[in-house]
């Protein structure tokens, strides 16, 4: 056995983290020397012990000297059969989530896995605290790769600061389906976008030493049924349209990890898939990280180890005792299991995490801020801009109206695994008050409660009054608790608005923790008129709903959510003691009391709202879906009365500029009524002052959609139900290769908005195209009178071959550029190796016929003025 200090009694909890060796992390890790506050230099090397830090220094694996390959190869030889074990599932029990126990034998730290695809999500038994980015969608918005490294950065550099190692991100999955729930934790439609966008976020996150780990490898492009669908995709469609993002992430991002998904690919688990995960991950493309199950999704151990699965997730179901019997009785060679075991460690090895200590450090709340607020900016779309309403401007502008849930409440992100728990949040109402002073009159409405995850928005504040009300007052009265039983004296009581509470993001109150605490919300609610009321709770954490002292509704919740009801005949003008009770033991939690009243109700948040705009210059509208994880939208519209707000708004004052914090495309029926649309995504926790930079001219709106808008629901790709969301299970991707853009292209249908659209506070022109080769020039020239950015945008046409399934063209190429006013610019694009290829089912391999190809050049696919035709060889390409 190798020289190692065997006697470890009495150690500090610092070897159980770490063994640090003496020297700099440079030596160990490319991704921790990258960045200056990974590398372990004298300073930080004081906070070891000497006696720690000479335990390991004999080992072979502790030679920084040695590749990771060598050092894994050197520890997995001095490791017992339950130690290789422990190394490939993670535990998930009280004290410990998404890790591995460490081996202190050994000097081996814990994994210590991390969720979240917009920030540091949760990861360990508590919540943690961080920088809430904009949604992923938001980023590929933003059509920069140097933005998308800096929001990877963010995440991987927080991974750290709250003692983790590994980033579960980001989301590769392509946006099939609109209405697909984690559609805005993904990148948008195209693959080329999402591998340009994707790439460089791995590379941010492993920049600061944190292990990237793209996911759900692959195809996971719906909720529903996701843990049972089976989708049958063709070779070419998966080839040239679901894996070129991992394939980036893979050879130019040099992931480290990767995450299988929970669906099936033409009749296999994707966890168990060895043509997918051996076959093409591994072996074809080199693949040295290791995969990762997603939750539960390891259905059989001998499939899992055999078709490429590594480490599995929550728990060793499958790959902890059973995995062990399987290697005793001979059935898992041992040599498989090494296989498994070294790459968790050499990956390990590679980002210096032997060397590096897991105790949590500060966030920097500031930086991050900046990098958050950077982002929301930058993918800030502009679809509407008429009668010369934005940007807003002081001089004329002299009243506003703020109007909206999102207006004083800002949606910050998804629901789901990609939630965080920001550590502030900046609402519209806030940032604009603070932005335009005692200059401007704000008159700010609500216009209706918070929509969550419910259809209906909360039972709006007007029929409710809290305990010891003032004449007028409205709302409830909330006790919170430092328990999970309502008992003893409330830490808090204050007074709120809604029954409506997300505390994924944090705790709700001052004296409260992450966990283990309770809410009683009371009101005496008044019906407005005679007639059935439906009372909706929607909420994961259990939750009951009073009426007059009786139980009516009792919800043990679920995730993402669960919805009961109970319609109750009420009289106008009747009061009634109304409770509602919710605790929070832990983990991800949200609560929301919606209603559906009779059709004669009278709406008076509606109405106040357009009584606001009515004394205003210019009304702004914040619209907001939440969407999350583990549930579909049912259609493309917005939640609740959003819609009837927007157009009763709009008719008040035809100077209305809608705000959509939407993860994913909604349809607008009030399009044609109001002055402008801004499509801001889920902003994150800097959404007031992103939205206040914006709608001021500060910035440039300079987002481009990622994916197309459409104007009907069946107009979508996946239009019938064999296709979305599948029969009996099973799911047929028959539109193969026209998802997005291609689509609409391919049958001529006109989309709302198409993709790569986005409109800015000035004007372009393109001008003198020029193709040679792969490499393309054009001129662009700022035909305003402001400084804005363009999106020059390539398309490839005849790169597909011909046919009824061929889509017309696809984007091969991009370059976002910023013109000051009257500037001129020559832009240059390089086409990458596969701009004039395809897939070809019979070579297995990406080919070039030759022949003629032709290359269009514009600002979104509908709008592509500059073209020219070009010819290309034969060839097969990489």
């Amino acid at each position: 056995m190798t020289n190692v200090v065997r006697n470890v009694a009495g150690l500090s909890g610092v070897l159980l983290v770490g063994c640090l060796a003496g020297d700099s992390a440079e030596t160990a890790s490319p991704e921790a020397a990258a960045s200056p506050a990974v590398s372990l230099e004298a300073g930080s090397a004081q906070t070891y012990h000497a006696r720690e830090r000479d335990i390991c220094t004999g080992a072979t694996w502790m030679d920084r000297s040695r590749s990771p390959d060598e050092r894994a190869s050197a520890l997995v030889s001095e490791m017992t059969l339950d130690e290789k074990v422990s190394m490939l599932h993670a535990i998930s029990d009280s004290a410990h989530s998404r890790e591995t126990d460490p081996i202190p034998r050994l000097c081996i730290p814990a994994l210590r896995l991390n969720n979240g695809s917009s920030g540091v999500g949760s990861g360990g038994v508590t919540q943690p605290q961080a920088t809430a980015l904009p949604a992923p969608l938001g980023l590929a918005a933003t059509f920069d790769p140097g933005v998308a490294f800096r929001y990877g950065a963010v995440m991987g550099r927080e991974t750290r600061n709250v003692g983790r190692n590994l980033q579960e991100g980001p989301d590769i999955d392509m946006a099939r389906v609109p209405v697909n729930g984690r559609t805005f934790e993904a990148y948008g439609e195209d693959p080329l976008l999402v591998s340009k966008i994707v790439g460089a976020v791995v590379k941010g996150i492993q920049s600061e030493g944190t292990i990237g780990e793209p996911k759900h490898y692959v195809a996971n492009s719906q909720e529903v049924d996701r843990d049972t669908v089976n989708e049958l995709i063709d070779e070419r469609t998966l080839r040239q349209i679901y894996l070129p993002g991992y394939e980036t992430a893979v050879k130019e991002g040099r992931a480290g990890a990767a995450m299988c998904a929970k669906n099936k690919v033409n009749g296999t688990y994707s966890c168990e898939h060895q043509e997918l995960l051996q076959g093409v991950l591994k072996d074809e493309w080199g693949f040295e990280g290791f995969v990762v199950s997603d939750f539960a999704s390891c259905h059989d151990t001998l499939r899992c180890a055999f078709g490429g699965l590594d480490f599995e997730l929550p728990s060793g179901t499958r790959y902890g005792d059973p995995l062990k019997a399987a290697v005793l009785a001979g059935q898992v060679p041992q040599a498989n299991l090494d296989d498994h075991v070294h790459r968790v460690l050499r990956t390990m090895l590679r980002f210096g995490i032997f060397e590096r200590s897991q105790t949590p450090t500060p966030i920097d709340a500031a930086r991050g801020g900046a990098d958050s607020r950077a982002v929301a900016e930058a993918a800030t779309v502009l679809l509407k801009n008429e009668r010369g309403v934005l940007p807003l401007d002081l001089r004329r502008d002299r009243s506003i109206a703020l109007i909206g849930p999102g207006s004083h409440t800002p949606v910050v992100t998804g629901g789901g695994s990609t939630g965080v728990a920001p550590l502030y949040t900046v609402s519209p109402l806030e940032a604009i008050r603070r932005r335009v002073g005692s200059r401007v009159t704000i008159n700010a409405s609500h216009g209706m409660g918070p929509v969550d995850l419910g259809p209906q928005p909360a039972l709006p504040a007007y029929t409710v009054a809290p305990e010891n009300a003032a004449p007028g007052e409205r709302g409830w009265t909330a006790r919170y608790f430092a328990n999970t039983t309502w008992s003893g004296e409330p830490v808090l009581t204050r007074k709120e608005p809604w029954v409506d509470t997300n505390p994924s993001g944090g705790p709700p109150a001052p004296g409260l923790s992450q966990n283990n605490w309770s809410v009683r919300w009371t009101a005496t609610f008044t019906a407005p008129v005679d007639g059935d009321y439906t009372f909706r709770l929607t909420n994961q954490a259990p939750a009951r709903l009073y009426l007059d002292g009786g139980v009516i509704l009792d919800n043990g919740g679920g995730f993402p959510s669960a919805t009961r009801t109970v319609t109750v005949p009420l009289p106008a003008g009747q009061s009634h003691a109304i409770r509602v009770d919710w605790s929070k033991a832990g983990g991800q939690a949200m609560v929301e009391l919606s209603w559906i009243p009779p059709a004669n109700a009278p709406n008076v948040e509606i109405l106040e709202a357009v009584e606001a705009a009515r004394r205003s210059d210019v009304a702004v509208v914040f619209v907001a879906n939440k969407d999350a994880e583990g549930i579909d939208r049912p259609d493309l519209s917005l939640l609740g009365h959003q819609n009837e707000l927007v157009a009763a708004v709009a008719a008040a004052n035809p100077r209305t500029v809608v705000v959509l914090n939407a993860g994913s495309p909604v349809t607008m029926p009030w399009l044609d009524d109001v002055a402008g649309v801004l499509q801001a995504w889920y902003p994150g926790e800097e959404a007031g002052n992103a939205a206040a930079s914006v709608l001021f001219g500060d910035t440039d709106p300079s987002g481009r959609l990622p994916i197309t808008f459409p104007r009907r629901l069946e107009d979508t790709p996946a239009n019938t139900p064999q296709q979305y969301p599948g029969v009996g299970l099973v799911a047929s991707f028959s539109e193969g290769l026209r998802i997005g853009y291609r689509h609409y292209d391919a049958r001529g249908i006109e989309p709302l908005f198409p993709f790569g659209f986005g409109l800015s506070y000035t004007t372009f022109r393109l001008d003198d195209l020029d193709v040679r080769g792969r490499r393309v020039r054009v001129e662009v020239k700022n035909t305003g009178r402001r400084r804005g950015s363009q999106v020059v945008q390539v398309y490839v046409g005849g790169a597909d071959g011909s046919g009824p399934d061929v889509p017309p063209r696809r984007l091969e190429g991009f370059k976002k550029v910023w013109l000051a006013p009257g500037e001129r610019r020559e832009v240059e694009i390089e086409l990458g190796p596969r701009a004039f290829a395809h897939w070809d089912t019979g070579r297995h391999a990406w080919v070039q016929p030759a022949g003629s190809y032709t290359v269009l050049v514009g600002t979104s696919s509908r709008n592509l003025p500059l073209r020219k035709s070009v010819s290309q060889r034969d060839a097969v390409v990489p």
